[in-house]
This record gives C-alpha cells, structure tokens and sequence, in this order.
C-alpha cells in the first residue's frame, strides 16, 4: 500500500494521535459520564487518523479500506455523544438497555452497510478516485442510507445540545461554562460539516469536519486533564447525596420524580425498584398529608410516624421548593430523616427526669416524715417520763397515759418499719425470697394484732379465710402488705363501721380481700392511687399517715406476681383485693 502524506494528511494524524492519547489518560482517569465523552474524542481520532490514511492513498481500492475503518468513528461517535449527553444532564429514567439499543441501531447498521456496500451500494453508489486535485482524492455518490445517516447524525447532535441547553441555562455561571464548552464541542463541527454538504470544502472532496473535531477536543481534553474542567457536574451532588443517610427524593412541578437517592429507596423498603417517572400520590398513597405538602409547592416541615417496610418509624420531613435565577418553580426536594432513636431517647430523658422528681419528692418526704412524724411521738414519750421521774405527774396520770402512749407506739412501729422497707427498695432494691407458707394463720396473726385496736374504736374486725392456703411468695413482704391494708381500713373507720378480710382459693390463685363500710377514698386520691403517687389523709380520729405504706403494697403484691384492685366510694367505704400464686409441688420443682 503506498502512501504519499501532504499537509492534509499529516495534520490529520499528529492531532488524531494527540486526541487518542488524551481520549485513553480521560477513560483511565476521570468518572463515568465524562468517559463517555472521552468515547466520544477516541472516536473523532479514529476518524481523524484513519481520514488521514485515507488523503495518503493513491488508490482506490487502499481508500475504500480506510473509509471502512473511518466509518467505527463516523457511525459510532453521534450515539456515544447523545449517551454521554443523557449521562451528564441526570435522566436516569433513559439510562436503560431498551434507549441504549435504540440509540446505536442505526450506527451498527451503518457501519454494516459500509462494511458490504460492494453487495449492494446502499452507502455508496459508486466510487472513483480523481487527480484535479493537489493529490488524489476519493469521489462518491451517495446512496440512500448515507442520507439515512447524515439525518441520524444531525439529530443526535442537536438531541443532545438540547439536553444540555435547556437542563442548564437557568443555573450557576460555573455551570454555563461548562454546558456551553461541550455544546461547543457538537456545534461547531456540526457547522462545519453542514458546510461540507453544501459544497464548501478545499479542492471540492476534502471534508474539513474531522479537523474541527480534533481541534475542539484537543482544547476540552486539556481542560478536563489540567483545570478539572468537568469537575463539578451541573446536578452535581450524586456522590454527595449518595452517600447521604437521610433519604432524599426530587419532583418536578407535576409532582413526579426525577430523582432519588439510595437511603430513600431503603426508607420506603424498595432496594431494587427504580421511582423515576412516578407520583408522589403513587408512592404516598397512604399519607395523604405529604402529599399535600407536596401539592402546596412551598416550605414546610413534618413529623410523622410511617411504616413503610412493616416497621413504624418516627420521621421528620422537610419540604425545599427548587427555585432557578429566575425563582421560578422548578420542583421540590423532599428530605426524610429517621428520627426514632431521638424520640425514644428524649421521651426515656423524659421518664428518668420523672422518676427522678418522684424519688426527690419521696426523700423530701422521709425527711419530713423523720423530722416530724417519727421526732414528734419519741421527744413526747421522752417528756412524759422526764415529767414522771420530776415527780411533776404521778404514777396514776402516768398509768392513764399509757394507753394512749401505746397506740401511739403502735402507729410508730408500723411507719418505721415501712420507712426501712421503703429505704431498703430506693437504696439496693430488695430480694424476693418466695417459700410456701400458711396464709390463713398469716391472717389470724393479724387479727390477734389488731383485734384490741378494732375494738378501742368499736369497728367489727372479722378474717372469714379458708383452711390449707398454701401460698409461694416472700412472705414477710405479704405479712407487711396486710398489716398495712388492715391498718388502714381501721384507720379511715369509725365507731360502728366494719371491716371485712377475706381469703379464699380460686383457679390457681389466693385472693385476699380487705373491705370497710369507713369513709372512702375521692376520686383525685383514688387516681394517685392507682398512679402509684403518695399522699397522706389524716384518719377518722385524725391518725397521722405518711402515703409510704400503699406504695409499698403496690410494689410487693406485683414483686411477688399478683395484682392489686382498689374500689371505693365516698362515705360507703374501700375494698383492697390482691391476690397471690397458689403453692404447688410442680411449680417448685420446676
């Protein structure tokens, strides 16, 4: 194959080779989208080069061989160069195998048309070489599908700045710059190539488009290479918001999507499902209060609770209008934050806070309790026997006293050992040591304690209790449990009223019923009751109290696996009733 290069040639392969060369550092170097216009320089060099070749033959059939290899960059580079356009303006929704196919279809036929066209002369319907010129040159009549051809390349080429014009023309200046640099980069050979069909060229056969091409190329591959020149991509964010946990989705003005990141995708319980094109109605059909959001096109916040994969989630919403220079409405990014960690750790800041104040409270409460209701009856005691031993009351006043004396003992003895009970739970909790043991004697031995008390104020005390109740549970907790439900039902009755403990066996429970006719309880005291709250109410003969004992009940009866009901009404009297696992021979073995 002889070859005779002239200034046409040469020029062509020095500035092939040079776009070859920064078309491969671009693909090793740089991101996908611009990779794909590196594609796009590799092709136009291959074009150059093999033009080149093509303007340094001297024969026909040597020219025929380098337009088939002109013809990968000539068929190839219109649909690498929309590909590359619908990569960097962001239309995912097209980056799919069906646009991909259709958009080099008619490249690859082309080029097969090339390749066979002696068969058939649908490209080319006829060749010859001509010498009126400074050197040889190809000349050819076009066959139809060159005219096929020619049309695909044009509208690729004006497809493709159409994306890049109107997807940027309302952003940043940095941006522009970098839009109008590539829309350069289509145009102007797309100009000068037009030229070529119209019969301007030197020496009437010599295409000039290849040239402008390579020029164009040599320029912006410098760029990308030396100034980052596509460094910020225009809808830039996708390695930002990707990497972003709250989930992110873009609507455009009707509501429909044009972009989402990953995180949302795993939100709404959707990995592998694509939400380009469809509604915020479609994928927020059951909150119809995003939707609305959405359909304002304004500011706004959320905080809702969501399910979107079976798990109901605390999230908070924010609504961004996307306005251009022109504050325009141009769509609406809505961002999705899972907030439920923080809910559930301010609402346990909120409990402990609670459970804090209640505890200050109850010390403020001992404390009171010690400096008053306990100091109060020892320094009266310790007076009266200082007054006896002066001689200042007699040995009969003083035996007078006493019974007073020792119901007021009686109530002493009861609130310190509530007072240990309690400080023993606040302070290392207590240990639950649940044996068997005899309930119905428990009962009795309470009734022998307080059967003189029941009688000094004229209240009826009866236990009607069932033999053989076997109970499993701690017992000394339960004995304090009923000591202080049996004192306090004497305590609120008065001379004439009844109180009532009941104890029987049902299913695979003991119940324990403590009743009086005496005063009741309101309602406001009934609902601290069962709030567990403390409060003190002073008795029928104004007995003092010090709300600690109900606490403790509360509190033993569910240690030890029962359960406590309060009823009660105003002037008609109180009901207590727990109950208590029943003793069995497996329960323990197991």
């Amino acid at each position: 194959m002889n070859l005779d290069f002239n200034i046409f040639s040469l020029t062509l392969l020095i500035s092939g080779i040079i776009v070859t060369a920064l078309s491969a550092i671009i693909i090793i170097r740089l991101s996908d989208y611009v990779r794909w216009f590196a594609f796009t320089m590799l092709l136009v060099s291959l074009w150059s080069v093999a033009y080149g070749f093509e303007l340094a033959s001297s024969t026909l059939e040597a020219m025929l061989f380098w337009i088939k290899i002109e013809y990968i960059g000539i068929s190839f580079a219109p649909a690498v160069w929309l590909w590359f356009c619908l990569k960097y303006v962001g239309y995912e929704k097209w980056q799919n195998r069906s646009t991909f196919l259709a958009v080099f279809l008619i490249p690859i036929i082309t080029y097969a048309l090339v390749l066979t066209n002696e068969f058939h002369f649908f490209y080319y319907s006829d060749t010859e070489v001509v010498l009126s010129g400074p050197f040889p040159l190809l000349k050819f009549t076009k066959g139809i599908w060159y005219y096929v051809h020619t049309a695909y390349f044009y509208i690729t080429l004006l497809i493709g700045n159409i994306l890049l014009f109107t997807r940027f023309k309302n952003t940043e200046s940095i941006y522009k710059k970098q839009t109008y640099t590539i829309i350069a980069g289509g145009v102007i050979p797309w100009l000068v190539n037009i030229m070529y069909i119209f019969g301007v060229r030197p020496f009437e056969y010599i295409d000039l488009t290849p040239y402008s091409f390579l020029i164009l190329y040599i320029i912006i591959g410098i760029g990308l290479l030396k100034f980052d020149l596509f460094d910020i991509k225009p809808i830039a964010r996708d390695k930002v918001i990707r990497a972003m946990t709250k989930g992110i989705i873009v609507v455009d003005p009707q509501n429909r999507v044009i972009d989402f990141n990953p995180s949302m995708l795993k939100i709404l319980g959707r990995l592998n499902e694509n939400l380009i094109g469809k509604s915020i109605g479609e994928i927020f059909e059951d909150y119809q209060e995003i939707i609305n959001a959405a359909v304002q096109q304004q500011n706004g916040v959320l905080d809702l609770k969501i399910s979107f994969s079976d798990e109901v989630r605390d999230f908070h919403i924010e609504l961004i209008p996307l306005l251009d220079k022109q504050s325009i409405f141009s769509g609406l990014l809505l961002q999705f934050d899972d907030v439920t960690e923080e809910i559930e750790i301010r609402e346990k800041l909120i409990l402990q806070t609670e459970e804090l104040q209640k505890l200050n409270n109850l010390k403020d409460k001992l404390f009171s309790i010690i400096s008053h209701d306990l100091k109060g009856p020892i320094l009266g005691i310790r007076e009266l026997v200082k007054l006896t031993a002066d001689g200042t009351i007699s040995k009969e006043e003083f035996i007078d006293i006493l019974p007073e004396v020792s119901k007021n003992m009686d109530s002493v003895s009861l609130l310190l050992e509530n007072l240990l009970a309690w400080t023993s739970r606040q302070l290392r909790g207590e240990f639950v040591d649940k044996n068997r043991f005899d309930l119905s004697n428990l009962l009795k031995q309470q009734y022998a304690l307080f059967e003189k008390l029941a009688k000094e104020k004229d209240i009826h005390l009866e236990v009607k209790t069932e033999e053989d109740l076997y109970a499993f549970a701690d017992k000394n907790m339960i004995d304090l449990v009923i000591r202080n439900l049996i004192s306090n039902a004497l305590k609120f009755s008065s001379c004439g009223d009844q109180v009532s403990v009941i104890a029987k066996k049902r299913n695979n429970q003991l119940l324990v019923k403590i009743a009086d006719s005496g005063a009741g309880i309101s309602q406001e005291n009934l609902d601290k009751l069962n709030n567990g709250e403390s409060f003190t109410t002073a008795g029928a003969r104004n007995e003092t109290g010090t709300g600690l004992g109900l606490i403790l009940v509360k509190d033993y009866i569910a240690k030890n696996g029962g359960e406590l009901l309060i009823k009660s009404e105003v002037n008609i009297g109180s009901e207590f009733e727990f109950s208590l696992p029943i003793y069995k021979d497996e329960l323990i073995i197991n």
